[in-house]
């Protein structure tokens, strides 16, 4: 610094002496000018002192506070640039305190004269003559007001006006000059006093806080309101005598009353507030994105809507709202009462990890739209079914047999969801993995088939967002938080047309799974909507969307207690719909993609016509990825009139045959349809006399599974250690054949079960239908150790 400083100025002075002879002159200027080098390398200036620790403000989109938070040394500070300091605050405190600031070099040497005088004659220090850049060199080195202290202010204000402009000085002083008990700066004195941001400051209340900072305790107007307002009506008419403010002005001014105490701190969003708090931990000054219209009415709408739920012992709830098009955070709600310590108000259940219920179940539809496996009206199974020892059940207990696929999840059944999830395997996992659900940590296997259904753990926050997606033609992005987030690229995780028909299936009011909340929807906008109920009625969950806003609720008990009460439709969805209705009225919805075609399939099966099926539905399908197999349920046979028998499929009807078209069921559903006593076509026997000719699906072997192992214990009677022979077969069959290694153990009806007297070593099982359709399985049978 001392080169630097020495060759500018031999360059710019030393030649003009040198010609002018006047090496002594230069001498006089240089020598003060060295003597300031070296005190500054050996004492600098503690610039660190000057950046002190701030409050961090949280705003919200519109620059509201919502929440202040006090610095790590319990002081009120909120940073505040020059150009947020309204011009006239400045103009007035520049010439209250200072006002050649912008002319001297950091001192005022006629100033300090003058007080040097005033304070000879007062025979005490009376009168400082410190200029504004003196006092912010006071600030950050605080010492007794005495002789020796004004020299070494004077020489951090020299040092001051060498590091900074003259609009940066008047920065740090409008950032930690004291205002009054712990409030430093005019930022944090703005609001504390008047409530509102510096720049939005009127002239009387900016006048107020102009000469604060000389007296911060004798001048407060909280705790000294007249001798605050004394004082600030003579800055008033001393503004006016110098003509930088009319007559009429300063009597406005005057006339105008001071606050009698300080605002409260504000308290806007407290959960929201608090975490993005911990998360932008370096941001002094944080705008959010939250919408505190937004905010407030759900705030209002949680707490009251909660009064009822608490006398059926549901204590708490969550709400988010989310901004589609930005993917900004309008609304977080935690709890219904931030200050409730009986029911943990402040633990923030928007992002508390909880079970989701069935709210996972459309996302499993959609990728098995995007993976050809199924389309609208296609026919799902729902019977019982075991998967190795897990045995999926709906929520009511009850089953449908075959149901549209949309239908199933209008309905929210489990076993249908557990199908689609078995055919998905690895790509559901990896799909919720990408889509930003922090809160599956562990790998597939440990969640098992019931992930589809809510065996993980997700927040109402990351589950909302995921919803968002299906709003937003599929593509995926982070939520943001804050305003100056920039937004990500979006990455596809579905396609526009399996997103669209999702939305279309879940935007259906006319469901049989909404019984208490129907008068609700009457009048809302259109919304696609899904609730869900975790294992145990400990959460209840409903997440709504439209082209502008996803909306997602959780209800339930931070206790993880559990009640009857918590399901999804009648505890959450009502709070659903009423913030939707209460934030949007939007009747716009989603633009049909060109890849959706609309198509005719079969009224049963779901899948194309063929010449046989009876009746057709419309359904949208993916153009080039839907199913395109044909229906093989609706069989036309020809009935021979005298026997009653059948021939084989494909045979052309004659004199002696009636053609009649039969409803030839999957043999999981037939099965189940017979032994719950639903009409099933009885079709008749096949004719021995002509040649055989198989048709329909292969029976389906239950029990034993393809590879089991079964140990023979000795100690065990034989009779129960018998393995049970179990199999579906459609319902054009009539009997069964088991066969265990080549030879007929049994012939039943394909409704009874048997059991098959096990023996050591490897079995191969057979099933043969009356059709000559067979299914085969191989099990193990060993011993028993007796060693174990």
């Amino acid at each position: 610094m001392f080169k630097y400083f020495y060759k500018i100025f031999c360059s710019k002075y030393l030649i003009i002496i040198q010609k002018r002879n006047f090496r002594i002159i230069a001498a006089a200027f240089l020598f003060p000018f060295l003597i300031f080098q070296l005190l500054n390398i050996i004492y600098p200036l503690p610039v660190e002192k000057l950046n002190r620790d701030r409050s961090t403000a949280v705003y919200s989109s519109n620059d509201e506070l919502l929440s202040l938070y006090l610095a790590n040394d319990d002081y009120w500070r909120m940073e505040t640039e020059i150009k947020d300091v309204p011009e006239f605050l400045r103009n007035a405190v520049i010439e209250y305190e200072d006002k050649y600031f912008y002319y001297h070099p950091g001192f005022n040497p006629v100033s300090l004269i003058r007080a040097l005088i005033t304070n000879i004659r007062s025979r005490d220090v009376v009168c400082g003559g410190s200029t504004i850049t003196m006092q912010v060199a006071r600030m950050i080195e605080p010492k007794p007001r005495t002789y020796r202290s004004k020299i070494i202010e004077i020489f951090r204000a020299i040092q001051l006006e060498c590091a900074f402009s003259k609009n940066e000085i008047l920065e740090y002083y409008f950032n930690i000059a004291p205002y009054g008990g712990n409030i430093e700066g005019i930022g944090a004195a703005a609001y504390f006093y008047f409530g509102k941001s510096a720049r939005t400051l009127s002239k009387s209340e900016a006048l107020a806080l102009v000469g604060l900072p000389n007296s911060p305790s004798r001048l407060r107007p909280d705790t000294h309101n007249a001798e605050s307002r004394q004082h600030r009506d003579k800055i008033a008419k001393l503004l006016m005598d110098r003509g930088l403010i009319s007559e009429t002005v300063c009597v406005d001014i005057i006339s105008d009353a001071m606050p009698e105490k300080r605002f409260e701190k504000p308290f806007s969003a407290p959960h929201f507030s608090r975490l993005v708090k911990s998360k932008y931990k370096r941001e002094s000054n944080i705008k959010t994105t939250i919408d505190l219209k937004i905010q407030s009415l759900c705030e209002k709408s949680l707490s009251q809507y909660m009064i009822s739920l608490m006398q059926k012992g549901i204590t708490n709830g969550a709400i988010v709202v989310i901004d589609n098009k930005t993917r900004s955070i309008k609304s977080m709600v935690g709890s219904s009462d931030f200050f409730d310590p009986i029911h943990a108000g402040q633990v923030n259940g928007a992002i508390a990890p909880r079970s989701p219920g069935s709210t996972l179940k459309p996302f499993a539809y959609a990728l098995a739209l995007d993976e050809g496996i199924i389309s609208p009206r296609m026919m799902l199974s729902d019977v019982p079914i075991d998967y190795s020892g897990y045995t999926p059940i709906n929520y009511d207990e009850q089953y449908r047999g075959g149901i549209p696929a949309e239908n199933a999840l209008k309905l929210s059944l489990n076993v249908p969801a557990v199908k689609l999830y078995s055919k998905l395997g690895e790509k559901f996992y990896s799909l919720l993995k990408y889509a930003g659900v922090t809160t599956i940590v562990n790998p597939r296997d440990y969640y098992g088939l019931p992930l589809v259904l809510g065996s993980c753990e997700m927040n109402l926050l990351e589950l909302t967002n995921l919803y968002a997606t299906l709003a937003c033609d599929g593509e995926y992005q982070p939520y943001r938080m804050i305003d100056s987030e920039p937004e990500r690229p979006p990455s596809r995780i579905f396609t526009s047309a399996s997103s669209y028909i999702i939305s279309e299936i879940l935007s259906d009011i006319q469901r049989t799974d909404l019984p208490t909340c129907w008068e609700s929807t009457k009048d809302i906008p259109k919304i696609a909507w899904k609730t869900g109920t975790s294992y145990g009625n400990r959460d209840a969950w409903c997440v709504g969307y439209n082209p502008d806003y996803t909306v997602g609720v959780w209800v339930g008990n931070f206790s993880g207690k559990d009640s009857n009460e918590l399901i999804g439709v009648n505890a959450a969805a009502p709070l659903m719909f009423d913030i939707f209705n209460s934030i949007t009225n939007s009747i716009s919805w989603f633009e049909r993609p060109e890849s959706i075609g609309i198509r005719e399939v079969c009224s049963v099966s779901g899948m194309l016509p063929s010449k046989d099926c009876p009746h057709t539905v419309q359904e949208l399908y993916i153009c080039g990825v839907s199913p395109i197999e044909t229906c093989q349920m609706h069989k036309k046979f020809i009935i021979d009139n005298q026997t009653g028998l059948r021939f084989p499929y494909g045979y052309t009807a004659n004199e002696s045959g009636t053609e009649k078209v039969f409803e030839i069921w999957p043999p999981d559903i037939a099965s189940w349809r017979k032994r719950e006593g639903y009409p099933v076509d009885e079709i008749p026997p096949l004719m021995a006399t002509v040649s055989h000719y198989s048709y329909g699906p292969k029976p389906l072997i239950l029990s034993p599974q393809n590879g089991a192992d079964f140990v023979l214990r000795d100690e065990a009677p034989v009779e129960h250690q018998r393995i049970l022979l179990e199999a579906s077969a459609s319902n054009i069959i009539q009997e069964l054949y088991w066969f265990v290694d080549g030879e007929l153990l049994i012939t039943c009806k394909p409704e009874e079960s048997q059991f098959y007297y096990p023996k050591v070593g490897k079995h191969k099982i057979a099933c043969v239908d009356s059709d000559g359709n067979s299914s085969t399985v191989t099990i193990f049978i060993n011993a028993s150790d007796d060693s174990s």
